[in-house]
């Protein structure tokens, strides 16, 4: 008998209406009073570069599979604010139920608090515009407002809207937020009381307005979010099913001549201190939303948190990981068809390399260029690893679940392998990560991608940077040593790229370093992007080769458009000139190459 299925409302509107920082977050808390999911899409334009302003394209982003799937998996109610286009016919098709369809947030307001069953409003908040001008500096503060809102269970308008919600909901008491004074004295003719809970400063930033909301609430808040307003525009309605307060700041510059390796990875926020108090008197260390650089992650790893990278509609609707969805159990498993340990030796002695690509990502935002090079592979037969974090499977288990289908059913099992990246939560340097914590993460992600994979889960981790920046040279036992105590077999590190060596290795675990000298002042730091990138490997023979690529700047739909045909020449070599293996088989074969003689014994060793 099929479970009752949870309701979910879906608010659909134009992103650039300017009383949406009021209207997702009022209609949020109405939903979670009615006992119903809430969920929201802005329609915007679109062209899917990495960190767009609007996220994926409506194609590239499967949007419309995406949306087919939530429909699939819950009751789903709209909300249609403006005018709206993009899932209109889908909605008919499906006979969804319309809750409201209007352009006037007052009459959208009234009839969602009537399905609600709400009949008197507690609390009204007047805002100010959601773009103010500071200083000669504009500043799109109206993104951050939603924790006054959604934590108050507040009725928010835009000040534009006073009056006819005055004579709508009869209201009397209001609170304002970043109010002007001019209009603060028009509203005592209509108004004879009202609180005001914040109010602009002449030295006011991104950072001053959003710690001040932030420290209101943090009592409240189960995590945290740092984010451009962008990034946090598109996703208020799952901060607050989340109950995450969200912060930003623009990032503190440094001199050239103070850059030990690149300002990119050494600059960061101005206020990255605060985000590290905060997560930790909030007690969550998952960070969700965009960092100002590379120096944001190095920074706050150092206390043990990691950041959830997301894109606006990255994934289109990230509600579906509230929906349990367990993959099928498949009759072979991702490693059964790699060569054994005898095929390995024999390699060996004739000289062999074997040869795999590690695909960098930072995770929520990379589904759709995940998808693609699944794609690659069913037209090349290419094998290759995918760096993983949980939000992998929860974000997209539908699709991603091909990882376990036979290519002969049109899957990509057998030729794609999920490695666990980064600590599997979001994105840290585990170079500066406290161990413990970097162990925790892993335990925690791995639970998690079980709940859902099983057997499809990583045994091999893959680093961000697990060495120091300046000469890759530094050997982090304690790292090696967290990440095998959370139960992987082996590591992919950033130390000593180049020539094969075997970095670490303990009885049951193996670390092996990248095989290509070009290395980047961003993330991934250890990377090749063309063909030509292979000729910086020592082509020693028995051996291994193992590129990192960037994911989205290969895979999201632009990049494919405007370098496919480069990417594909990387491709063939990848396949012609090798051996092509998936990573796991390479950690094996550097072990057997060790104990026969063919790679030196070298670097640091130990019990494990």
């Amino acid at each position: 008998m099929k479970s009752k299925k949870n309701t979910l409302w879906l608010l659909i509107a134009d992103s650039k209406r300017d009383d949406l920082h009021c209207a997702i977050p009022s209609i949020a808390w109405i939903a979670k009073s009615a006992g119903a999911e809430f969920e929201c899409y802005l329609e915007s334009e679109r062209d899917g570069s990495l960190f767009a302003r609007n996220g994926s394209t409506i194609i590239g982003g499967y949007h419309h599979q995406q949306f087919n799937y939530l429909n699939a998996a819950f009751d789903v109610k709209y909300i249609l604010l403006g005018d709206t286009s993009v899932f209109r016919s889908s909605i008919d098709v499906f006979g969804g139920e319309i809750i409201v369809e209007s352009d006037s947030l007052v009459d959208v307001y009234d009839a969602v608090l009537s399905h609600a069953a709400i009949s008197s409003i507690d609390a009204a908040i007047f805002a100010g515009s959601d773009i103010v001008e500071i200083n000669g500096n504009k500043l799109e503060i109206g993104p951050y407002l939603y924790p006054e809102i959604w934590f108050r269970k507040a009725l928010a308008f835009p000040i534009s809207l006073a009056n006819s919600a005055k004579k709508k909901f009869n209201i009397e008491k209001i609170s304002l937020l970043f109010v002007a004074d001019d209009i603060k004295k028009s509203l005592k003719r209509s108004f004879k009381d009202f609180f005001v809970i914040d109010t602009l400063r002449k030295d006011d930033s991104y950072g001053s307005i959003s710690l001040r909301i932030a420290e209101r609430w943090k009592h409240k808040a189960k995590a945290l979010a740092f984010a451009d307003p962008a990034a946090v525009h598109a996703q208020i309605a799952t901060l607050c099913r989340e109950d995450r307060i969200a912060v930003y700041e623009n990032k503190n510059k440094i001199l050239p001549k103070d850059v030990v390796y690149s300002a990119y990875t050494e600059e960061k926020t101005k206020i990255a201190d605060d985000v590290i108090r905060l997560a930790e008197e909030i007690g969550n260390r998952v960070l969700v939303g965009r960092q100002t650089g590379d120096g944001d992650l190095f920074a706050w790893s150092k206390a043990g948190l990691c950041l959830q990278i997301m894109d606006p509609n990255r994934p289109a609707f990230p509600v579906v990981t509230n929906v349990p969805h367990r993959w099928h159990k498949a009759g072979k498993g991702i490693w059964d068809d790699e060569p054994d340990d005898e095929t390995l030796l024999k390699y060996a002695k004739e000289g062999k390399i074997l040869s795999t690509l590690m695909w960098h990502s930072g995770e929520m935002a990379h589904n759709e260029a995940m998808l693609s090079l699944f794609d690659l592979i069913l037209f090349t037969g290419v094998k290759m690893g995918f760096g993983v974090h949980a939000a992998r499977y929860e974000t997209c288990p539908q699709m991603w679940e091909l990882l376990s289908v036979p290519k002969s059913k049109g899957g990509v099992l057998g030729h794609a392998e999920p490695v666990l990246h980064s600590g599997g939560m979001g994105v840290l340097a585990e170079v500066n990560c406290p161990p413990k914590i970097l162990g925790e993460h892993c335990k925690d992600s791995l639970s998690r991608i079980r709940r859902i994979a099983g057997e499809f889960s990583p045994r091999g981790y893959y680093a961000f940077m697990d060495s120091d920046l300046p000469t890759l040279s530094f050997v982090n036992k304690t790292v090696f040593k967290a990440v095998n105590e959370a139960g992987m077999e082996y590591f992919i590190s950033s130390a000593t790229p180049g020539r094969n060596r075997i970095v670490h290795r303990g009885k049951r675990f193996t670390v092996i370093n990248q095989s290509c000298r070009v290395v980047q002042p961003a993330s991934p730091f250890v990377r090749i992007t063309t063909a030509d990138d292979l000729e910086t490997y020592p082509h020693a023979r028995p051996g291994w080769m193992i590129g990192t690529l960037d994911a989205p700047v290969i895979a999201f739909a632009p990049y494919i458009w405007k370098h496919g045909s480069r990417f594909m020449q990387l491709i063939d070599k990848i396949k012609n000139n090798y051996v092509n293996v998936l990573p796991r088989t390479i950690a094996r074969y550097a072990r057997i190459l060790e104990e026969n003689g063919f790679v030196r014994k070298e670097l640091s060793r130990d019990g494990l």
